[in-house]
């Protein structure tokens, strides 16, 4: 009798296992992610490194590519060291404020700008209303052991009416083009999975200027028009992006 083994089986099976395994640590479930997996297969859901991502593969371009959430590269070490204070979101949200100030990522994303923050003494609440975007960051936040961050798997809108901030802070997605979109693999990904939603932008910040918040900050391209054509009362401009600042006593 022969007897045959199926390895590539065996390690498919491993794979799955180890995600599972992963999804539920984050008290997440794989269904919830399956319907974004089917409308996009050239993302597949991967642990790399120890870390939750998603694979990228064309291989009609042969582009292949993971995609994670992570605070420990050199440029993200280099940003929340010594230097944070230099950081231009950093005095834009904080100014010269001398306590802890609670403030709102409405738009997540990848978790940067809330990591910071929360390294300059912000208690965070983030919000991601994307599941697959949402399991990516959860893992992130998990691995960088950052207690001040609430994470939020809800709309932006419902957040914004339901809590209390010192600050509003928005990022609102962008269209890239050229040379950048090609390169920033992450912005690609996201554009991909949420899609490009230009009234985002205004209706945020339309509903934030309804709040009690008493700061709002927009992060915006240099060049860009002010949204809702509504001139902030400061602003804080670096080469590339600049931060509006919508502020009332």
């Amino acid at each position: 009798m022969i007897i045959r083994t199926f390895p590539n089986a065996d390690k498919i099976r491993l794979v799955a296992e180890g995600i599972k395994a992963r999804l539920l640590q984050l008290g997440l479930n794989q269904a919830d992610l399956d319907p974004i997996l089917h409308q996009h297969p050239q993302y597949q859901l991967q642990l790399y490194e120890n870390k939750l991502a998603v694979f990228f593969n064309e291989s009609h371009r042969k582009l292949q590519y993971h995609v994670f959430v992570d605070f420990h590269s050199a440029k993200m070490q280099y940003r929340s060291g010594a230097h944070i204070n230099a950081e231009k979101l950093v005095k834009a949200v904080v100014g010269k404020s001398k306590t802890s100030l609670k403030v709102l990522d409405a738009t997540a994303g990848f978790g940067k700008d809330s990591y910071l923050l929360a390294l300059a003494g912000c208690q965070i609440t983030a919000c991601e209303s994307n599941p697959l975007m949402f399991a990516l960051l959860k893992d992130g936040f998990l691995r960088g052991e950052i207690e001040t961050i609430d994470l939020k798997h809800d709309n932006s809108q419902t957040v914004i009416d339901e809590g209390e901030y010192d600050v509003i802070y928005l990022d609102p997605m962008y269209p890239q083009s050229g040379k950048s979109a090609k390169n920033n693999k992450d912005m690609a990904f996201l554009q991909d999975i949420v899609g490009h939603q230009p009234e985002m932008a205004e209706i945020l910040l339309e509903k934030s200027l309804k709040s009690k918040t008493k700061k709002i900050v927009v992060k915006r391209p240099v060049k860009s028009e002010f949204v809702l054509g509504k001139k902030p009362t400061s602003q804080i401009i670096s080469k590339a992006v600049r931060f509006d600042i919508y502020a009332r006593s």
